[in-house]
C-alpha cells in the first residue's frame, strides 16, 4: 500500500495514466491515485515498466515501378519477430502520409520474403509521388522504411539529332523545362568518352552543336544528353 507523509512534499505517486484523477494529462500532484491502464494509441502496454521498441525488420529492398497510372511497389524484409501487416503510406509533399492500402500476408521469421502492393494513382495530378512503408507487429512495435520516390511522368527529354549520320558537325535540339547547364558526351563503341561540351541551356527550345568531328574515326557513337538530372542517349553515326 502507499504510505504518504503529513507532509505532502515528501509523498509519492504511481500512476499509470500520469495525469490529475486518472486522466491523460495534467500534473501528478501527490498523493494523486489513479487505476491500472492497460492499452493506449501508439503505446501498447500504459503499465509504468513498459518501454516500447522499434520493430527488428532489415528492409532489404523497397522499389516502385510506374506503369500506366499503377505503380507496382516491391519490397523485401527479414524479422526475427511476427509481423501483423504492411501499411502503405502514400505522400505528394513528403510531410503529411495518407495509407494507400494493407498488405496482411503471412510472415516467415529469419527468412528473405518478397512482398507487392499495386497503388492506383489515376486521380493524383503530382509529378512527384513518395511512398512509404509501415511494419507493424504483433505486439504493437512499429517499423517504417525509407522515402521511395516515384515519378509520374516517366517521359524522358525528347532529343533530336540532325545530320545522322553526321561528317562534320551534328545539332542536337532539346527542350528544357527550365534554366540549366547541360552536357553533351559523346562515347565510343569501346565505352570511351571523347568528347564533352557544356553549355548554359534556357526554358524553351534549346540546339546546341558539335563540331570537327571530322577528327574522331568512323563508327556508332553514343551521344548523351545529360539535362535537368535525366541523361537522354541517342545512337550517332560518324561516316566521312
Amino acid at each position: 500500500d502507499d504510505k504518504f507523509d503529513n507532509d505532502n512534499t515528501s509523498a509519492k505517486v504511481t500512476s499509470a495514466y500520469m495525469g490529475t484523477s486518472g486522466s491523460f494529462t495534467g500534473p501528478t500532484p501527490p498523493g494523486t491515485r489513479s487505476v491500472v491502464q492497460m492499452s493506449w494509441v501508439g503505446q501498447p502496454d500504459r503499465d509504468w515498466r513498459y518501454v516500447g521498441n522499434v520493430l527488428p525488420v532489415d528492409f532489404l529492398q523497397f522499389t516502385g515501378v510506374l506503369q500506366s497510372n499503377l505503380v507496382l511497389l516491391n519490397w523485401s524484409i527479414i524479422t526475427p519477430k511476427d509481423i501483423d501487416h504492411f501499411e502503405i503510406q502514400r505522400s505528394t509533399d513528403n510531410i503529411s502520409y495518407t495509407m494507400a492500402g494493407v498488405v496482411s500476408q503471412q510472415v516467415k521469421l529469419n527468412e528473405q520474403q518478397n512482398f507487392t502492393f499495386t497503388d492506383d494513382i489515376t486521380g493524383i495530378n503530382n509529378e512527384i509521388i513518395y511512398y512509404r512503408l509501415k511494419v507493424v507487429g504483433k505486439t504493437g512495435e512499429i517499423k517504417f522504411s525509407n522515402i521511395l520516390i516515384v515519378r509520374k511522368t516517366q517521359t524522358k527529354t525528347k532529343v533530336s539529332v540532325m545530320p545522322n549520320p553526321a561528317r562534320n558537325y551534328v545539332a542536337v535540339r532539346f527542350f528544357a523545362e527550365k534554366e540549366s547547364l547541360t552536357t553533351l558526351r559523346l562515347v565510343d563503341n569501346m565505352g570511351k568518352t571523347v568528347l564533352v561540351q557544356d553549355q548554359k541551356v534556357f526554358k524553351g527550345n534549346n540546339t546546341m552543336q558539335l563540331n570537327n568531328l571530322f577528327k574522331y574515326s568512323n563508327g556508332v557513337y553514343s551521344l548523351q544528353v545529360m539535362i535537368n538530372g535525366e541523361i537522354v542517349t541517342q545512337k550517332l553515326v560518324l561516316a566521312q
